[in-house]
């Protein structure tokens, strides 16, 4: 009985013993976690003034996925791999738009209907933010203000292959909020709009002419909005009716600045508006 006493005295303990140097280690490995990201951080910071130069540099009457921003740039550090890579939010739907007119409504309703995803959002996203349809009854909270991320959606009911993307069959849709925004102008840039953003901005513009409009860009940029009819099987009539809704510059653009050190990344993110030359979003994870 005392051996079997003592043997439970010596497992308990050297289960202690075995938990707290566990606790050591875990507590070691999050020290040096947090010292590397602020280590990183200030590289991050330090990078960043260069890439906002290389932004207000640039042609801000014509921009095209040819321009030198729109090339992802990876160096070797002696702190790790660094990547910035920027992106124009100008080239996806801005969700606070929908609220302003019934064009841009119909554009959402058609980017829904080509990610199979139900119209009757628009009514429920009309409605968080303070617009709401006329005899709509919402089971979801409002908000009643613009959005601030493309993330609210969530708040909307919307699944996660809504938001993410889903595969039928051999066909693959991307999620809704690799094609949105709530930083932009509000007009897309036909110069580097994504394929199904192309095809939401009217009912003609099917997979074909969206192809070919995306193909001709890569070798002409559009200088103007009416150089889009040089493309075959775009019309005037087409052009009419979206002129108001494109343009062939940007003027918000997101700079993803990530620093990777062995298991520990830290990534610096901002948005930033060069027609006003500021920062409107920061944050660091």
């Amino acid at each position: 009985m005392i051996v079997l006493l003592v043997l439970a005295f010596f497992l308990t303990l050297g289960g202690l013993v075995l938990s707290s140097l566990q606790s050591v280690s875990y507590a070691e490995r999050f020290v040096r976690e947090v010292y590397m990201k602020q280590q990183a951080y200030h590289v991050l910071t330090s990078v960043l003034p260069y890439a906002l130069d290389a932004l207000r540099r640039e042609d801000s009457s014509v921009d095209t996925l040819q321009d030198r921003w729109a090339l992802p740039f990876v160096v070797e550090t002696d702190r790790g791999s660094l990547e910035v890579v920027i992106l124009d939010e100008d080239r996806f739907f801005n969700l606070n738009t929908v609220g302003k007119g019934k064009v841009q409504r119909e554009v959402f309703e058609r980017l829904l209907g080509l990610l199979k995803i139900s119209p009757g959002y628009s009514d429920r996203l009309l409605a968080w933010i303070g617009r709401e349809p006329p005899n709509f009854r919402s089971e979801f909270p409002i908000k009643g203000a613009p959005m601030d991320s493309p993330y609210e959606l969530m708040y909307l009911g919307m699944s996660d292959e809504d938001l993410y993307g889903r595969e039928e069959g051999d066909v693959s849709y991307p999620g809704l909020l690799s094609l949105v925004t709530t930083y932009s102008s509000g007009k897309i840039n036909v110069n580097t709009a994504p394929k199904y953003v192309l095809m939401a901005l009217d009912p003609k513009i099917d997979g074909p002419l969206a192809d070919r409009i995306i193909e001709y860009r890569s070798s002409k940029p559009f200088k103007r909005v009416e150089d889009l009819v040089l493309v075959e099987g775009f019309t005037f009539d087409i052009l009419h009716r979206i002129r108001n809704l494109i343009d062939v510059k940007s003027t918000t653009f997101r700079i993803k600045a990530t620093i990777k050190s062995g298991d520990v990344e830290t990534t610096l993110e901002i948005v930033y508006d060069r027609s006003k030359n500021r920062v409107i979003y920061k944050r660091i994870y």
